[in-house]
């Protein structure tokens, strides 16, 4: 029978191991277009769970595009990740909506929504792989121990001459122009892999194993910048919103991959 599983939010484990049974009842639904959309023709399975109004978790499974405004919200940190909570240190794949991680900013907020999908070797280019950042390599703690993160992770980057750009010295930036093969190297999983992004109550920086990852935001506008059959299959993988300007504002600016190589040079 297709259901949607709920249950009581609260904090799975503070730990690594969680106390909650991992078998849940999940549902599938097919992906079945009514007219041609913008966007290739293979599909891809995605896990979410998120937060309802009445404090219970819901959790499904669909099948949509796999394309990277898909791929991008369910593959930004790969499990055995270490997340700051509240509650104490817990693991990507332990973290369940409703309960609270604390910010680089050293905020609390609330978990909302969680996604992931499978990372297989066998994929293409960009969700074939995965980008592993090496302990301090943007400096002490930075991240304390290896860290693998998604080809379309963003981190926030610290840099006084982002001033003279933004006005600010931080900003979100794509890891993936970092990549120097030494400090922060792109690497191909030997197998299947689950990857996991996180969506808060409001938008702003996890901290993962001491690095400072953004939460997922689909970016500001993005409604009108897709078919808009395209856009009806993404909002539905975020059930915990209305529309997808209900992430609201980004708590500080993004760079694009470009201007990342400028910053550099």
């Amino acid at each position: 029978m297709n259901m949607t599983r709920r249950m009581a939010a609260g904090p799975r484990s503070a730990g690594l191991v969680s106390d909650i049974p991992t078998t849940r009842a999940l549902r599938a639904t097919p992906y079945a277009p009514k007219r041609p959309l913008r966007a290739s023709g293979m599909t891809r399975r995605y896990s979410t769970m998120w937060l309802e109004p009445n404090g219970d978790i819901a959790e499904e499974t669909r099948i949509a595009p796999a394309v990277p405004l898909f791929e991008e919200a369910f593959s930004a940190i790969a499990r055995g990740a270490i997340v700051a909570t509240e509650d104490g240190p817990v693991a990507i794949e332990d973290l369940v909506p409703g309960q609270r991680v604390i910010t680089a900013d050293e905020r609390v907020e609330l978990v909302t929504w969680i996604g992931s999908m499978t990372v297989f070797p066998s994929a293409g280019e960009d969700t074939g792989r995965m980008i592993r950042v090496t302990a301090e390599a943007f400096g002490h703690g930075r991240p304390q121990n290896d860290v693998v993160l998604g080809p379309h992770a963003r981190f926030c980057l610290r840099d006084a001459r982002l001033r003279n750009r933004l006005g600010l010295d931080q900003a979100y930036a794509p890891i993936a122009g970092f990549v120097d093969g030494v400090s922060v190297v792109e690497v191909k999983p030997i197998s299947a892999i689950t990857a996991y992004h996180v969506a808060l109550e409001h938008h702003g920086t996890l901290k993962v194993g001491g690095f400072e990852i953004e939460s997922y935001h689909p970016g500001e506008g993005i409604e009108r910048m897709i078919d808009p059959r395209l856009a009806e299959l993404f909002l539905a993988l975020f059930p915990h919103v209305d529309r997808l300007r209900d992430f609201g504002p980004l708590a500080i600016p993004r760079l694009t991959r470009f201007e990342v190589e400028q910053l550099q040079g």
